[in-house]
C-alpha cells in the first residue's frame, strides 16, 4: 500500500463548492479529482465541485463521510482501512463508489492528516482520482485474452508461432498433442531443422530450405497445404497438412513471426490408401468376372438378360419375364420411381449415356446393391435400344459400411484416449498448483516472522497471516478435488458425487434430491465412473451458475444392462438450439459418446432443463 505525506494547514481562502473549509485552500479548488474534508472524527467539513457533481453532496456539511457515501473498498475492509490511516496519518488504495444515481465508478484514493504549525492532526482530506476507463480497459483486455487463449486451445488444428530467429515462441495444446512433444521442449526448438527427420510426400527428405516456416520468414509468402512427414520422439511417423501466414508489423514486409497450423491427416492417408487399394481389388475382380449384359428393344419393351444375372440374381430364366415392367417391379419401392424417372428423363433429353445405382430384389427376397449403365441408341433422334451391363455391388457396400463403423470405433477409441490424456493432464496441473500454494504459505510465514520483530503490529500481521494460510487450505481442497482423477478410485463415485451435491446446498440453498443405489457403483469400470462424475461435475456448475433453480433431482439407477442418470431442475431454461452447441455441452456429449452413451437435453425458457444419459455397462 502506498504512503502519502502528511499535509500543511493552508489558509482558508476558499473553502469549497458553497462551505468555507477551516485548512484547505483554493489550490484543491480546480482539481479534476473530487476532494472531501473532513474534521477526525470523518465528519464532512468541504469538498469541491468534482466531489459534488459525482457524489451529489448538497447538504453534506457535518455528516459523516462513511455513513454519506456508498462505496466498497477493494481488498480491505473499512476497519482496516481507518486503523492504518489512524496508525500511520496516511492511506491510500482503491474503491468502487456507486454514484446517486447507481452508477458504479472506480477511484485510486488518498487519504492524509492535515497538520497545523504544532504538527497536530486538525482534519483529514480525501482525494478520489477516477479510474473507471482504466478498468474497464483492463476487464475488455483480460477477457480478450482469455477468450483468445479458450478459442486457441479448442481448435482441432495444432497452432505454432515462429518467431524471426527461426525458433517456435508459443503453441497450442494440441500442437503439443500433434507433435508428441513436451511445451517446455517445444518453445525454443527451431522450426526448421534436421531434429524433426521431415519428408516430403513422396517419402524423400524434406530439405530445410523447403520447410514453411522458412520460406514464409523469408520471403514473406504463405504457404498453402503443405503435406510433410516428421518423426515423433517415440519414433512414429506422423504426416501433417501445414499452412502458414506472416505476421507483420504495419509498414514493413519482412515478417516479424510466423504462425503455423498443423492438421494430423496421418489417419486420413491411410484411410485413403486402404480405400485405393480395397477399389484397386474391385477393379481387377471385376476385370475376372462377366458383368450382366442386357438389352432392351424399346420398340417392343422386351429385354434380354445374360446368364450373368441369373447367377447373381438366382432366378431361373423361366421365372424372369423379358421385359422392363417386369424389372422395374423388382427394384426395391424405395428406388423405383427414381431409377424410372431417371431412364426417361435421359431419353427425353437426348443423352445417349445413363447409368444409375439401385436395389434389386433377388430370388430369396433379399436385394442387392446394383450399379448399371447403359448405352442408348437412336435412329434418327428417336430411341431404339438400350445396350447395358450390371455390376454386383453388394459386397462393396458392405466393406464399405464395415469400414465406415471401423472409422466410428476408432474415432471413438480416439476419444477414449483423448479423454484419458485430458485427465492424466488435470492431475499433473492438480499437483503443480498445489505446488503453487507454497507461494501463499511463504507469505504467511513472512506475516508470522514480522510479528515476532513487531510485537506492536503483531496483531494486524497474525490476522494477515491466518488469512493466507485460510486461502492455502481452499485452494488445496479445492483444485485438488475438481482435478485429482485419482479422487474417483480413492473415495468413489457416490461419495465424491455426495460432496458435490453438499456443495449445491451450501452454495445456492438449493434443495437436490439424491438417489444412488449402494451395490450400483460395483458394476461400473473406473473409466465409467469418471465420466459420469465429470458430466455431473459439467451439469452442476451450469445449474449454480446460470439456472436460478430451487429443486434439482439427480439419480442413478439400472434398467436392462443400461446405466441411466437423470440431472433435472427447475431454473429458468433456455432454448436448446441456441445454447446446446457451447463448450460445456460439446464436452458432455464427446465424454458419453466415447463409451456409447446417448445424451439428450430437454429445456425451454422458463420450463427447467432435464439432461438424461443413457450407457450400456461394459462386458465383465
Amino acid at each position: 500500500m502506498n504512503r502519502s505525506g502528511n499535509t500543511r494547514a493552508i489558509k482558508p481562502d476558499h473553502l469549497s463548492v458553497i462551505h468555507k473549509a477551516p485548512v484547505v485552500g483554493n489550490e484543491l479548488f480546480h482539481l479534476q479529482d473530487a476532494v472531501f474534508q473532513t474534521d477526525l472524527q470523518f465528519n464532512i467539513t468541504g469538498w469541491n465541485p468534482v466531489a459534488e457533481q459525482m457524489h451529489g453532496l448538497k447538504g453534506a456539511m457535518g455528516k459523516n463521510l462513511f455513513e454519506l457515501v456508498n462505496f466498497e473498498l477493494v481488498n480491505e475492509s473499512l476497519e482496516e482501512m481507518t486503523i492504518d490511516l489512524v496508525t500511520s496519518r496516511s492511506w491510500s488504495g482503491e474503491m468502487i463508489f456507486k454514484r446517486y444515481d447507481g452508477l458504479p465508478i472506480y477511484f485510486r484514493s488518498t487519504a492524509n492528516y492535515i497538520l497545523n504549525e504544532n504538527d497536530k492532526p486538525v482534519a483529514i482530506v480525501f482525494m478520489n482520482h477516477n479510474i473507471s476507463d482504466i478498468k474497464h480497459k483492463e476487464k475488455q483486455m483480460a477477457e480478450t485474452e482469455n477468450e483468445y487463449a479458450i478459442l486457441v486451445n479448442t481448435l482441432f488444428d495444432g497452432v505454432v508461432m515462429v518467431k524471426a530467429d527461426g525458433k517456435i515462441g508459443a503453441c497450442n495444446h494440441r500442437a503439443i498433442e500433434i507433435l508428441g512433444i513436451a511445451e517446455d521442449e517445444l518453445l525454443g526448438r527451431l522450426g526448421a531443422s534436421a531434429k524433426w527427420n521431415a519428408v516430403r510426400a513422396d517419402g524423400t527428405e524434406l530439405p530445410l530450405h523447403e520447410f514453411p516456416s522458412r520460406i514464409t520468414l523469408e520471403t514473406g509468402e504463405a504457404q498453402r497445404n503443405v503435406v510433410l512427414g516428421i518423426e515423433k520422439p517415440d519414433g512414429a511417423r506422423v504426416w501433417l497438412l501445414i499452412n502458414s501466414q506472416g505476421i507483420t508489423h504495419p509498414g514493413e514486409s519482412k515478417p516479424y513471426a510466423a504462425v503455423i497450423s498443423i492438421s494430423d491427416i496421418t489417419d486420413k492417408l491411410k484411410s485413403e490408401e486402404a480405400l485405393r487399394k480395397s477399389n484397386e481389388r474391385f477393379y481387377y475382380a471385376g476385370k475376372l468376372t462377366s458383368d450382366a449384359i442386357w438389352d432392351v428393344d424399346l420398340e417392343t419393351n422386351e429385354i434380354y438378360r445374360s446368364e450373368a444375372f441369373n447367377s447373381f440374381s438366382g432366378y431361373h430364366r423361366d421365372e424372369t419375364q423379358p421385359s422392363l415392367d417386369w424389372w422395374f417391379e423388382k427394384v426395391h419401392p424405395e428406388d423405383r420411381d427414381r431409377v424410372r424417372n431417371k431412364v426417361n428423363q435421359t431419353i427425353a433429353e437426348g443423352i445417349d449415356r445413363w447409368q444409375d445405382e439401385y436395389r434389386f430384389q433377388c430370388a430369396d427376397g433379399s436385394y442387392k446393391y446394383l450399379l448399371d449403365s447403359g448405352i442408348i441408341l437412336y435412329r434418327h433422334s428417336k430411341p431404339i435400344r438400350i445396350i447395358g451391363a450390371i455390376q454386383d455391388l453388394t459386397e462393396r457396400k458392405k466393406l464399405e459400411a464395415r469400414l465406415i463403423q471401423e472409422e466410428i470405433q476408432k474415432q471413438k477409441q480416439l476419444s477414449q484416449s483423448s479423454i484419458a490424456v485430458q485427465e492424466a493432464e488435470r492431475n499433473n496441473i492438480s499437483k503443480e498448483l498445489h505446488d503453487n500454494v507454497n507461494q501463499i504459505l511463504m507469505s504467511a510465514k513472512m506475516f508470522m516472522q514480522t510479528a515476532q520483530k513487531n510485537p506492536d503490529q503483531a496483531h494486524d500481521l497474525l490476522q494477515k497471516a491466518i488469512e493466507y494460510q485460510g486461502m492455502a487450505l481452499e485452494e488445496i481442497r479445492k483444485i485438488s478435488k475438481s482435478l485429482n482423477t485419482s479422487l474417483i478410485k480413492t473415495v468413489g463415485l457416490k461419495e465424491s458425487v455426495l460432496d458435490i451435491v453438499y456443495n449445491m446446498k451450501m452454495l445456492k440453498n438449493l434443495d437436490v434430491q439424491f438417489s444412488f443405489p449402494d451395490d450400483l457403483e460395483d458394476n461400473l469400470s473406473n473409466d465409467q465412473k469418471l465420466m459420469v462424475y465429470r458430466i455431473i461435475q459439467e451439469q452442476t456448475s451450469n445449474i449454480i451458475k446460470y439456472a436460478e433453480a430451487k429443486v434439482v433431482q439427480l439419480l442413478m439407477e439400472e434398467e436392462n444392462g443400461m446405466i441411466r442418470l437423470l440431472i433435472n431442475d427447475d431454473g429458468k431454461g433456455f432454448d436448446v438450439e441456441k445454447k446446446g452447441k457451447g463448450i460445456g455441452f460439446v464436452n458432455i456429449f464427446s465424454r458419453a459418446d466415447a463409451y456409447n452413451g446417448t445424451i439428450t437435453i430437454l429445456s425451454s425458457p422458463g420450463e427447467g432443463c432435464t439432461l438424461e444419459l443413457y450407457f450400456p455397462l461394459e462386458a465383465s
